[in-house]
């Protein structure tokens, strides 16, 4: 993953300052949104439709942060046989179940859990597929 830290150059007003430079707003950056620890936010796209009732469409990029508590009900990346998964985590009293449209799977300890990671938001494009073309293609809409 490609981290960048951003400089802001410093502008020398030279001169009478506009009265319109109250009014200025900075550009919107999505970062600052849906990312609280940078260097634990990781990204995923969700290659199956097993989370569709959790409002989690194939395709969609999910922003995931590592540095989080997994707590009961949260939606994270699991190490499952091998596999990298997205499910929900439902607390049992003997351990912990995974969850996702159909499928429970319990699982017992926490150890035995390979957890990487809460999933804190979800980008799915709303494009249709008629301008899906060039550099639209892999557009994701929030």
């Amino acid at each position: 993953m490609i981290r960048r830290e951003r400089h802001i150059p410093k502008q020398i007003i030279s001169g009478f300052k506009s009265p319109a430079d109250d009014y200025l707003e900075a550009r919107l950056d999505i970062n600052d949104i849906f990312v609280v620890d940078a260097h634990a936010t990781f990204y995923f796209k969700m290659d199956s439709d097993a989370m569709c009732g959790y409002q989690i469409p194939e395709n969609s990029v999910l922003v995931v942060d590592r540095s989080l508590q997994v707590v009961d009900g949260a939606i994270v990346i699991l190490a499952l046989h091998g596999e990298l998964l997205c499910r929900c985590l439902r607390k049992l009293p003997d351990g912990w179940e995974v969850v996702s449209d159909g499928e429970r799977i319990c699982v017992g300890k926490e150890s035995e859990l390979k957890l990487w990671g809460v999933v804190t938001s979800v980008c799915y494009g709303l494009i249709p597929d008629a301008l899906r073309v060039g550099r639209y293609k892999n557009v994701c809409a929030l």
